[in-house]
């Protein structure tokens, strides 16, 4: 039996991660677990031990640059994949892949597309398809 992998969703956006989730776990792959306050985030991580991070850069409070240095500071969680999830910059300025780096992160664009969500996770987790 295939083990499920662990996506954590970090996102002020009640909807929109609302939407990833079930997007996701409609796949059967991915069990996913939806935190909206980014000052619970580190605590919702560490509790929930994802293979995978999907953090809004843009959030009240602490930002997803505040969260990532937090996570990265973190022996549990430093190495786990994070993915920028961010409208600062839109889908026709990624790459071929639908992302693109800056500042060492994947960032995936708002609207997220979720043929691109999907392939930016596999290749983060190293799916084979």
């Amino acid at each position: 039996m295939k083990t499920k992998k662990r996506i954590l969703v970090i996102d002020d956006d009640k909807p929109l991660a609302s939407m990833v989730k079930m997007n996701l776990e409609g796949t059967g792959d991915y069990d996913v677990c939806v935190e909206n306050r980014s000052s619970r985030a580190l605590r919702v991580a560490q509790d929930f031990e994802p293979d995978l991070i999907l953090l809004d850069y843009i959030m009240p409070g602490l930002d997803g640059g505040d969260v990532s240095c937090r996570f990265h500071e973190d022996p549990k969680l430093s190495k786990v994949p994070l993915v920028m999830v961010t409208a600062l910059v839109s889908n026709c300025e990624m790459g071929d892949d639908g992302t693109s780096q800056l500042g060492g992160h994947t960032m995936l664009a708002k609207p997220i597309r979720f043929h691109a969500l999907l392939a930016c996770i596999e290749k983060r987790l190293g799916v084979v398809a």
